[in-house]
């Protein structure tokens, strides 16, 4: 390796290293795909198949190929393969190979992202990774002034498309959970760092993050007279990702009191010792938090009811219970739905805020429901592995970036007790693995026979751009044809676009909510342009192209309630227009009523169902069953937390009531399923 350090090979090698993180930070392409997060992760694939290649293309001029000698690796591969492994156990491995398409977090994300590791830790120096986290320190800067000038900030025009937090991220709870990265990024700059200019540089980039409005209030800065009050209430500080400014502040407390240990002169055991306390209580603070919330008493239940938020905990209480169902590998990554629906009862969608939970939104029981005792345990001794290889190079050279790491790590996990991992927050963390792997001075180096590096790089290079093509360029040019069709108001696309739906991977389930959702709240906001004989043969045909669809896919999804559901409802709207698949309604409810009878909407199914073959006694016993639900819930909330699925309940016994009797083509409308 050292006699190719200076080869122009390795210099490009390195350069894309240190970039991509830096690019996709930024990357944000608004209708590019219909999900904003969605362009990160394409460009995340592509650009690690470009590095995979200019590493093939280092390894064919140099003939040697080095890894680094540490167990770090070997813990990181292994916890792939357990979630492959879990996929596949699941029956669902489709899904949890990709994960949802809005964000992508999926078996195929962590195998590249793993891919950006090895070879990171592998090529990169310690002292590269000054630039790397000078890179993500930067963008983290460029994102805080974004967030001034947006939404919760001055709220300038330009940001108006800004939904949230004025951050890229399309949410500011994921911003918070970037700019704690990038602010101690900064602190391990700021330390290490002997140059004035930029140790200055480093501070102001900081302040930036530290101050933005997803951090700090931004009203205090509006109103400097709120700064008397902050000492009443301290929470007032607390920008609009609360979790994450909580945690910056416990940070930078908990960074002096490891600097003063570092500074303190004792043993490295002693001092070893104490980092390692600091750390175990602080994971037990957390699972503490969970427990307390699930058991719902202690901290975490006080917590939110502080809060006055009863679903999350709510959520978290039936949710657990999955476990027991799939304790060894669990449900699959990416696959909560499922556990959501097998212990779903009806205290969750009457609560206000009702949704379905594609995650735990809580990483400890995300972890433990996807990946069983077999991901907690893979994850555990990585996370093992990590501490000792920090600690030991810590015991070596006194670098103090190497706690620090440590307790990164750690205050993301308390960051995520709320939330949950995007593909941004798993490279950043899989950059600090990368990071404490290139302590290692050992490496494995391998010389390879010329015959053998060519088939090697031709081979490989097949391979990557195989896979970078069927993860990144075919779901990137399908959505894209989905966005031109859906916004084109061209019949003839949208129809070739229903058809090419067919054979897509991946994503099929979000592809279908996301076209029929669109098309339908399309006419039911202008139901006069389309009140004509002409438009309603088109919409006939448009939804049975929908319908079509939906069937293409039925085998992947028989036995998830929430694609039941939907394809029903999608059903009860196309007959409107004179597409008669009821039939197929009915077997449909039955299956959901197969997965399902603790909420309310296979019973509204059932109800409607029953109504529009003619059955209006049967309709009348499905609706009753659906109003007991909301009486049993009634009596665990107050009237200010239910949600609005009560009077749905109640509305459509008044349409059975009001329509008993009538022949003519009913229909009521479920906004909600």
């Amino acid at each position: 390796m050292d006699n190719t350090e200076n080869s122009l090979s390795l210099k490009i090698l390195r350069v894309l290293l240190i970039s991509t993180p830096f690019l996709f930070t930024l990357i944000y392409i608004p209708g590019f795909t219909f999900p904003g997060s969605f362009p990160k992760a394409i460009f995340l694939y592509i650009a690690i198949s470009i590095i995979l290649i200019a590493w093939l293309i280092n390894i064919y001029s140099s003939g040697v190929v080095v890894f680094k000698k540490n167990w770090i690796t070997i813990a990181v591969f292994g916890y792939i393969l357990v979630l492959f492994i879990g996929g596949v156990g699941s029956g669902h491995f489709e899904e949890s190979f990709f994960g949802a398409i809005s964000r992508m977090t999926g078996i195929a994300t962590m195998l590249y992202i793993s891919l950006w590791y090895l070879i990171a830790s592998s090529v990169l120096k310690p002292r590269h990774f000054t630039y790397v986290f000078r890179a993500l320190l930067f963008s983290g800067a460029i994102l805080a002034v974004i967030s001034f000038l947006g939404l919760n900030g001055f709220g300038l025009k330009a940001f108006s498309f800004l939904e949230q937090g004025g951050s890229l991220f399309s949410n500011n709870t994921f911003s918070g959970i970037y700019y704690v990265f990038a602010f101690f990024f900064g602190v391990i700059l700021f330390i290490k760092e002997k140059s004035l200019k930029w140790r200055i540089s480093y501070a102001l980039s900081m302040l930036i993050i530290l101050t933005n409005p997803d951090i700090f209030n931004f009203q205090i800065w509006q109103n400097i007279g709120m700064i008397k009050e902050i000492f009443s209430h301290p929470s007032l500080v607390l920008g609009t990702a609360r979790a994450s400014a909580a945690v910056m502040g416990l940070g930078i407390i908990l960074t002096l009191v490891l600097y003063v240990i570092h500074r303190v002169r004792v043993s490295a055991l002693v001092k070893g010792a104490l980092f390692s306390f600091i750390i175990v209580v602080l994971t037990g603070v957390s699972l503490w938090f969970v427990g307390s919330t699930i058991a719902q008493r202690g901290f975490g239940a006080d917590f939110f009811a502080s809060q006055n938020d009863v679903h999350r905990p709510t959520a978290w209480k039936q949710v657990a219970s999955g476990f027991s169902n799939r304790p060894l590998l669990g449900y699959g990554i990416n696959n909560i739905e499922y556990a959501f629906q097998d212990t779903l009862g009806p205290e969750i969608p009457f609560i206000k805020g009702d949704k379905w939970f594609d995650k735990a939104h809580n990483i400890w029981l995300d972890l433990t429901l996807e990946t069983g005792i077999l991901g907690v345990l893979s994850v555990i001794i990585l996370f093992i592995l990590v501490c000792w290889y920090s600690f030991k190079h810590y015991r070596d050279t006194r670098d103090f970036s190497a706690p620090l790491v440590l307790l990164l790590l750690v205050l993301h996990l308390i960051q995520i007790q709320t939330s949950f991992n995007i593909t941004t927050s798993l490279f950043m963390i899989f950059i600090l693995f990368a990071y404490v792997s290139s302590f290692s001075r050992e490496d494995i180096s391998y010389s390879v026979p010329y015959r053998t590096r060519s088939i090697i790089l031709w081979v490989g290079a097949v391979l990557i751009i195989g896979a970078m093509i069927f993860t990144a360029i075919i779901p990137a040019k399908h959505s894209r044809e989905l966005v031109g069709a859906l916004t084109s108001a061209n019949f003839e696309k949208r129809m070739n676009m229903y058809k090419s739906s067919h054979s897509i991977y991946g994503y099929p389930a979000d592809y279908a909510y996301f076209v029929t959702e669109r098309f339908t709240n399309a006419w039911l906001e202008n139901p006069a342009i389309f009140d004509n004989p002409t438009a309603r043969e088109g919409i006939a045909t448009e939804y049975n192209a929908m319908i079509d669809l939906y069937e293409a896919h039925y085998n992947q999804y028989r036995d998830n309630l929430r694609y039941n559901m939907n394809y029903a409802n999608n059903i009860f709207i196309a007959r409107l227009f004179g597409v008669d698949h009821l039939d197929r309604a009915g077997e449909l409810i039955a299956r959901a009523q197969e997965l399902s009878t603790r909420i309310p909407q296979v019973f509204w199914l059932a109800s409607l169902h029953a109504k529009y073959t003619g059955n209006e006694e049967l309709a009348f016993e499905e609706a009753l069953k659906a109003i007991a639900l909301c009486e049993a819930v009634r009596a665990k909330f107050d009237e200010n937390q239910l949600g609005e699925f009560c009077g749905v309940s109640y509305s459509l016994r008044g349409f059975l009531e009001k329509t008993k009797g009538l022949k003519n083509k009913l229909y009521f409308h479920l906004q909600t399923i």
